[in-house]
């Protein structure tokens, strides 16, 4: 009977630990935050994000100009960061005030033109969803046309000095990235100074 309950708790460890063991903590001191990605990946350099600053918004909306603070990038994409990092410096904000911001966002993305002089730049919102005991706003978005269209997954996360923009860029057959980037966003843990 020992040697089952010994069995049953070896395997329930197991099942219980190999997330832990699946993806690492990435701190980051400077914002203040630990956000929790897949092993191999790595912590992009100042010059990546230099290259991403020409390349990548950090919302889907024309004609916003990115500052990227932090990136990651994965061992399968080369060069190219996979997770993309800006700050939103600002104040807390009151749920009304949130919830006002979002509606802005999503509504700038209806309505921007689906026919651009440059289908690279197209942006047509997908989806968007609010996780309330977050504070993140999810936005889905289809950026240029055809073969050549990438997934973009933004994430504002609000918190008690402004916002964090997360934004990762997929192809079209990467649905598995997806669910990394969005368990690894969704799982951030925010130092006290500036949690919502």
């Amino acid at each position: 009977m020992r040697r089952i309950f010994v069995l049953a708790v070896l395997c329930l460890l197991s099942v219980c630990v190999s997330p832990a063991i699946a993806s690492l903590p990435y701190y980051n001191k400077d914002i203040g935050y630990t956000i929790w990605l897949p092993k191999g990946w790595t912590v992009a350099s100042s010059r990546d994000l230099e290259r991403a600053g020409e390349q990548c918004r950090p919302l889907p909306i024309q004609g916003l100009t990115s500052h990227w603070v932090a990136g990651y990038m994965t061992p399968e994409l080369g060069e190219g960061c996979r997770l993309l990092v800006e700050v939103k410096p600002g104040r807390k904000m009151r749920p009304a005030d949130i919830s006002n911001f979002n509606n802005y966002i999503v509504r700038s993305l209806r309505q921007s033109p689906l026919d651009s002089a440059d289908d690279a730049d197209s942006v047509v919102l997908k989806n968007a969803t609010y996780y309330k005991e977050k504070k993140v706003l999810r936005i889905e978005t289809t950026i240029g046309r055809g073969k050549h269209a990438l997934l973009g997954l933004t994430y504002i996360v609000y918190t008690r000095k402004g916002m964090l923009t997360f934004v990762g860029y997929l192809a079209p057959g990467e649905k598995h990235m997806q669910k990394v980037l969005d368990t690894a966003v969704l799982s951030l843990y925010l130092d006290d100074p500036i949690r919502y």
